[in-house]
């Protein structure tokens, strides 16, 4: 018989699998804007040796999120779990203040 507890805890090798295809999805969509042809003429390789890559790329996807990472644009900002703690809890700080101002005025 199986617990609440074990029910509410997550299948690594599904989490995986769904965290592998997010970042395919993001890998496939970024390489169709960029055009597979470009991406080759950026890398030195003929736009044949793209199309291989593509063929193990859900696995690499996969390991990617296996060990914890993310893709992310290079124009994007990255911050951590702890930073958007300290973002949302300076935040609030702000609009508590912001409306005891308004209440006052």
């Amino acid at each position: 018989m199986t617990t609440a507890a074990e029910k509410a805890s997550p299948d690594p090798v599904e989490m995986t699998r769904k965290g592998g295809a997010r970042i395919l999805a993001e890998v496939l969509q970024r390489l169709a804007y960029v055009g597979q042809e470009n991406a080759a003429h950026c890398m030195g390789v003929d736009p044949s040796t793209v199309s291989r890559a593509k063929q193990s790329l859900e696995q690499s996807c996969q390991l990617l999120a296996a060990i914890g990472l993310q893709v992310a644009a290079s124009d994007s900002v990255v911050i951590s779990q702890k930073e958007l703690s300290g973002l949302k809890y300076l935040a609030a700080r702000y609009l508590e203040a912001d409306m005891q101002r308004e209440i006052r005025a």
